[in-house]
């Protein structure tokens, strides 16, 4: 399917573990995806021959629309070859010999129409616009194909669809969007750099809303809402919680605990070797201060647990008021579970890096935490273990984790062991997975290959210099520059000229990276708003740039704008040793009226 049939449609590149099970050249063996949760590769093999089965004796049955179901249940939701190669080998003429969702995007988006559902169903939608436009008539769909790559190529900025011409307003989907979603297919680690004001932060909110989007569609399945209550719980609120449900029974041995379904469900969650010992530590740490029967003297609050003269285990009248007041969300969910639709929070992280950003903040830390009055120090998860940890349990759907200015924190501090971890072929489930042991928890931790990482980058920033080698190695770059075709025409001023010769003059002077991005006059819509954009935020970065440099600024800014200033004999006399007198310069304001246009 990956070679032996380019022409039909590629679905080369990338990690062989897109697959499902591959051989190893590495270790001389077979292996398979760790999500299959298959004992060995003659048992993830049956899985996937089974899964594309099922694929094709639903679309031999004209039930199409049980095909996503069937490929994200079956084969995983980011197998998107192994899912749509063998549909178009077996029905030529009811698929597009197109495997990637968002080039199908591109194209409906071009086209005019409405994206819908998952990679299948886009691929129909696209086919049956295709065959009810008279242009089409006489072509296969392998033709069409040729022809959709050749005319229209995703990446292509400056297309123009039929529809955008006729009502401005319904833009297609930008191409960076669809550049970045294309890549995700090739890589899980991307980084989105240019200049300032190209439009990255907002470029990568609209790619989050894009590549999670589609997950949003369906209500989270029951098991995933429990995951979600249980996964934030300590072991001694899963205990408790568990001693609650259980009511009206009261007193439990400890092999009772471990069999409950509420724990064995949150063992799954939790890296813990030996369920019983865990337990037993527990009950014993959390044991109220009066209790005699445990003579382990290093309690700990909240003091949850008590044990009666025959090693029967219960809660105290404390531990039900913890739970009631403490898990009180949790306990009213597990009771009382309701379907509800998944926000895009569910599955996306934001964080913005800075100087003082540290690995305790991103991975783990010890953190202070008041407990009854008193202080004590606690292993604390960060952002990204977190996400990670979501993202591992929940193997179904992809999450994503966005690092806005990733360059301007220290990233060998920030990333730590974790910078090996990241690689596409060392996360859990590839070919050449790692799992580290962590400094703090002690946990053995990986990073999940459903999570997808996205900095962005400002080139002008001096910070840029000290962006590690290692990551740059481990990071796919896309770059956004200036485009000067968004921006409108203002009383006679034409912004995009306007944009393109500062522009040239930056580049010339300082470097293409330096140059500003049309967001400093994309919402410009009339003199006044011009005026500010030019007064507030254009010439206080060029003279930023410029820094004492009146020649250099007055090149970029016109003569208009830069005026020298006049110094009497005295002060000339006196500074003359002191100061570069012919350097000094003041910028002259305008009223936003004709004079100011006519500056510009």
């Amino acid at each position: 399917m990956e070679f032996k049939t380019h022409d039909l449609g590629s679905v080369a590149g990338g990690s062989s573990s897109k697959w499902g099970i591959w051989w190893s050249k590495n270790d001389q063996e077979w292996k398979w995806n760790k999500t299959f949760q298959c004992s060995d590769p003659n048992d993830a093999f049956s899985r996937i021959r089974s899964g594309l089965v099922s694929l094709i004796n639903a679309a031999a049955s004209d039930q199409f629309d049980q095909l996503e179901q069937i490929g994200s249940s079956q084969l995983g939701p980011n197998r998107n070859g192994l899912r749509a190669k063998p549909l178009y080998l077996y029905f030529p003429d009811q698929f597009l010999p197109i495997s990637n969702p968002y080039h199908l995007t591109h194209f409906l988006t071009f086209f005019g129409q409405q994206p819908v559902g998952g990679l299948h169903t886009k691929n129909r939608q696209l086919l049956k616009f295709l065959r009810s436009q008279p242009e089409f008539n006489g072509m296969d769909t392998l033709q069409m194909m040729a022809f959709l790559y050749s005319a229209i190529p995703p990446g292509d900025r400056a297309a123009k669809s039929p529809s955008e011409s006729e009502n401005p307003e319904r833009a297609q989907l930008p191409e960076e969007i669809v550049q970045l979603a294309t890549l995700t297919e090739e890589t899980r680690n991307l980084i989105l750099y240019g200049p300032p004001g190209t439009g990255k932060t907002y470029a990568v909110n609209k790619f989050a809303s894009f590549f999670l989007g589609e997950q949003l569609t369906t209500p989270l399945a029951p098991e995933q809402q429990r995951r979600e209550i249980l996964q934030p719980l300590t072991w001694h609120d899963a205990i408790a919680l568990a001693m609650y449900l259980e009511r009206p029974k009261k007193y439990f041995k400890v092999p009772d605990l471990v069999n409950n379904p509420l724990i064995q469900e949150y063992l799954t969650l939790t890296k813990t070797q030996k369920l019983s010992n865990q337990i037993w530590a527990m009950l014993q740490i959390h044991t109220h201060p009066d209790v005699e029967t445990v003579k382990y003297k290093n309690r700990q609050p909240p003091y949850l647990f008590e044990k009666n003269q025959q090693s029967e285990w219960s809660l105290t009248e404390e531990g039900e008021g913890y739970i009631e007041v403490n898990l009180a969300d949790a306990l009213d969910d597990l009771q009382q579970p309701h379907a509800r639709k998944p926000l895009i929070s569910d599955y996306l992280r934001f964080v913005t890096f800075h100087q003082s950003f540290a690995y305790e903040e991103f991975v783990e830390g010890l953190k202070p935490v008041v407990v009854e009055g008193k202080i004590q120090y606690q292993v604390v998860d960060g952002i990204f273990k977190g996400i990670c940890r979501q993202a591992q349990i929940d193997p179904d759907h992809r999450y994503l984790i966005i690092i806005d200015e990733i360059n301007r924190a220290n990233i060998a501090k920030v990333f730590g062991e974790l910078i090996t971890l990241i690689e596409d072929d060392k996360r859990l489930g590839e070919d050449s997975e790692i799992a580290v042991r962590l400094p703090y928890s002690q946990e053995e931790f990986g990073v999940p290959e459903n999570l997808y990482i996205l900095g962005t980058m400002n080139t002008a920033d001096r910070s840029i210099s000290l962006l590690d080698i290692a990551l740059r190695r481990r990071f796919t770059f896309v770059e956004l520059l200036p485009d000067p075709s968004l921006l409108a025409t203002i009383e006679g001023v034409d912004l995009s000229v306007l944009l393109t010769r500062i522009n040239q003059c930056i580049t010339a002077l300082l470097g293409r990276d330096y140059q500003i991005g049309h967001s400093y006059f994309i919402n410009v819509k009339d003199v006044t708003e011009l005026h500010f954009a030019w007064y507030r935020r254009v010439i206080p970065l060029l003279q930023e740039y410029f820094y004492n440099d009146a020649e250099r600024l007055r090149a970029v800014l016109g003569s208009s704008f830069i005026q020298t200033v006049e110094f009497d004999d005295y002060t000339k006399t006196v500074l003359r040793n002191l100061c570069d007198l012919d350097n000094q310069y003041r910028i002259k304001v305008f009223e936003p009226n004709q004079e100011f246009l006519q500056a510009l």
